[in-house]
């Protein structure tokens, strides 16, 4: 997020090293009448550029609305000049496909031009979040769609987000857009449900990220028209912005006990994006962000890079630690070669290195499914940070405020039923508060520890809901 008003804010979270969190919801709407933005809910919509007639776009701000034109690389000198005339916002840039290099020095020279407006990137072509049947794997380039099965696939966007913040640091908050599967021949008519909405709204909230989401014409005309019938829907819609609009923006770290070290955004995509479908709490890094303190804050670490001398002389001492080192395809001559493996086959060998372990895996990383359950299975649930039971169709992101101390849990059902959710987080806690969007906060929940870990479950849970969970030791504190 390159906002020039937050300089100041983003730098003394730098300092921190802790990601600006966010979960704001854009709507991309057509030039034209809309109510306003008090009956709508939100606060900032998008429009397409170029659009037809651009003194249609000077009735949104009257109407509350703060208002982004969204333009490729190719057009945003032409897109910055109608919003400065118009008195909008900003611009949203979507630069796929364009050329990195040409892009910035474009965007420098625009934004020094027009300090009044307000610039952000957009990721582009993000997934509708949603539960599937089947699972899409790339297998060497060739795309292979798997059986049906009982086992439910998430479409989730937590992995794209998260490697964008690791090599796209600067554009923190993320924003990232989708676009609905319409294919359905009553979606294609009315569009999405309310459900639909709300779980894509809650998604966002959940990763701590912005979203634009596409609101159709057709619903944008019937709710000026005042039907009912479309009222009623966004009514129910507008209970989950407003619950995603009060979660923590700022000084919140995620939960994590996994360090994930990558070269690119691209390459180990998939099987990133199973890792976080099995809930398994991680950071990605840059090899070269790699340093002790980091290293600290995880006790288990996946390696898509072939590390050099420094990083070797890491992993080696995070091993000797505790920690469990998995080196995914490289090959090399490490320090821990030397030793009997404790474990081989034909497709890995485990060293022991002083109370840890490193594994060294042959071969690439095929089946993005398997690999993510043979990890969980090799971290085990006593390394886990945070992990549900009984619960393969829920996301679940854990965040500390570090300020605070508090815990709180963003917990997303995909499937179209309510569902009852186990928890387990580690650490010891002096309450667990439940809130959720259907529900004023905030219920208290029974939780019980065990060997360290703290356990309750979520009774009955729609589409999303939020857990503050207080420190047992901060409770203590203020006693």
């Amino acid at each position: 997020m390159l906002f020039r008003s937050c300089a100041c804010l983003l730098s003394v979270i730098a300092w921190l090293n802790v990601a600006p969190a966010a979960g704001k919801v854009l709507l991309r709407v057509a030039a034209g009448p809309l109510p306003s933005a008090q009956a709508m809910g939100v606060s900032e919509v998008v429009v397409l550029w170029p659009v037809r007639d651009a003194t249609t776009l000077a009735n949104l701000p009257t109407l509350g609305f703060r208002v982004f034109l969204e333009a490729s690389s190719n057009d945003l000198a032409a897109a910055v000049v109608a919003a400065e005339r118009e008195n909008l916002a900003g611009v949203i840039i979507n630069r796929i496909g364009a050329d990195a290099a040409t892009n910035n020095k474009t965007f420098r020279s625009i934004t020094d031009a027009h300090p009044k407006l307000l610039f952000r990137f957009l990721i582009s072509g993000g997934k509708q979040p949603q539960m599937r049947g089947r699972l899409v794997i790339n297998r060497d380039g060739i795309l292979q769609v798997s059986r049906p099965s009982s086992q439910p696939w998430l479409d989730t966007n937590l992995a794209i987000v998260r490697l964008t913040e690791t090599f796209h640091p600067e554009e923190a908050p993320v924003l990232y857009d989708f676009h609905w599967d319409l294919s359905d021949a009553v979606h294609k008519e009315l569009g999405p449900g309310a459900d639909q909405y709300a779980l894509a709204i809650s998604e966002a909230e959940a990763i701590r990220t912005d979203v634009i989401v596409d609101f159709p014409e057709s619903l944008q005309k019937a709710l000026v028209a005042k039907q009912a019938a479309a009222w009623t829907l966004w009514n129910q819609v507008k209970q989950y912005i407003a619950f995603s609009s009060t979660a923590q923006a700022y000084g919140v770290r995620p939960i994590a006990n996994m360090g994930i070290v990558t070269c690119d955004a691209q390459t180990n995509y998939e099987a990133v994006n199973l890792l976080a479908r099995h809930n398994l709490t991680f950071e990605t890094t840059r090899p070269q962000d790699l340093n002790a303190e980091r290293l600290n804050r995880w006790n288990a670490l996946v390696v898509f890079c072939a590390p050099k001398n420094p990083e070797i002389s890491l992993f080696n001492d995070f091993a000797k630690r505790g920690g469990i080192v998995v080196l995914v395809n490289q090959r090399g001559d490490y320090p821990w070669d030397s030793n009997t493996p404790a474990r081989k086959d034909e497709h890995s060998s485990t060293f022991s290195v002083g109370s840890g372990e490193i594994v060294e895996l042959r071969e690439p990383v095929t089946d993005p499914e398997v690999f993510a359950r043979d990890l969980r299975r090799l971290i085990g649930a006593e390394r886990s940070a945070l992990s549900l039971w009984n619960s393969l169709t829920t996301l679940v992101t854990g965040y500390r405020h570090i300020f605070t101390g508090e815990t709180i849990l963003s917990v997303i059902n995909f499937a179209d039923v309510p569902d009852n959710v186990q928890v387990q987080i580690k650490g010891r806690f002096a309450s667990v508060q439940l809130e959720t969007p259907e529900a004023a906060c905030c219920v208290s929940l029974q939780f019980f520890e065990r060997g360290g870990f703290t356990e309750f479950t979520i009774p009955r849970l729609v589409v999303a809901a939020r857990v503050h969970l207080e420190s047992a030791v901060n409770s203590r504190a203020t006693r």
